[in-house]
């Protein structure tokens, strides 16, 4: 009974502990993007005068792709912005939550 009883209250443990991390997770990729979406339709002139200059710059079609590495304390992470032929930054990828 006893054994019962410490497997259940594990699970429930198990199921709540993965529920908080997941609503921590998805918070800190809310604030990620909220930040990174002040950048969108504004001059790449802004966007390196804030993040400095990008770790890489390569071209697809007629984008330019500006790649930030972002060393972490826990990991590495890197946030991409594809800027347009007039210089105005048109989306962003982050695998950064900080």
């Amino acid at each position: 009974m006893i054994k019962k009883y410490f497997i259940f209250l594990t699970l429930i443990f198990s199921v709540y502990s993965c529920t908080v991390i997941s609503e921590k997770a998805a918070q800190k990729a809310d604030k990620e993007n909220a930040y990174l979406s002040t950048f969108l339709n504004k001059s790449s002139a802004n966007l390196n005068s804030t993040l400095g200059k990008p770790t890489q710059v390569t071209s697809e079609s007629n984008l330019t792709i500006h790649v930030y590495e972002v060393k972490g304390t826990l990991f590495d992470c890197q946030r991409k912005f594809t800027i347009d032929n007039k210089n105005i930054v048109t989306g962003f990828v982050s695998t950064c939550w900080d």
